[in-house]
């Protein structure tokens, strides 16, 4: 498991999960809607990215529902849930999913590889305390 610090130094490097080959499937981030999150994606696995509430829309561009449409990556999502899976169709396949939550909007670049994030558990900044 991930130390706080650790996590703190890989958003502020501008947080790129695909990097490390060796690393837990499961990871944890706090959501910046300044920063492009990075996701490795398998051909023959699904990664769900879980946010802490209800998900407003989804855009894409190389992304498909119908598992019968070609495209670089297939998506699942229900609307009014908090979160969407997904997987690469092809090798080297790249796209961005572009995700609305809390009026605001958050940019994954996915990526094809052989070293997945299976889970991607989304959270929020926490609310300062003032006294």
């Amino acid at each position: 498991m991930k130390s706080s610090s650790s996590i703190f130094c890989l958003l502020i490097s501008g947080l790129s999960l695909g990097a490390a080959a060796a690393r837990d499937p499961v990871e944890r981030v706090l959501l910046d809607d300044r920063l492009v999150i990075t996701v490795p994606v398998a051909t023959n696995r699904v990664t769900t990215l879980c946010f802490p509430s209800a998900i407003a829309a989804i855009d894409a561009a190389g992304v498909s529902t119908d598992p019968n449409l070609p495209a670089l990556f297939q998506m699942a999502h229900s609307k009014g849930t908090s979160f969407v899976s997904v997987r690469a169709m092809t090798a080297k396949a790249a796209s961005n999913l572009n995700i609305r939550w809390n009026n605001r909007t958050y940019v994954f670049e996915l990526v094809e590889s052989l070293f997945p994030v299976l889970a991607l558990n989304l959270e929020d900044k926490p609310v300062p305390f003032l006294p």
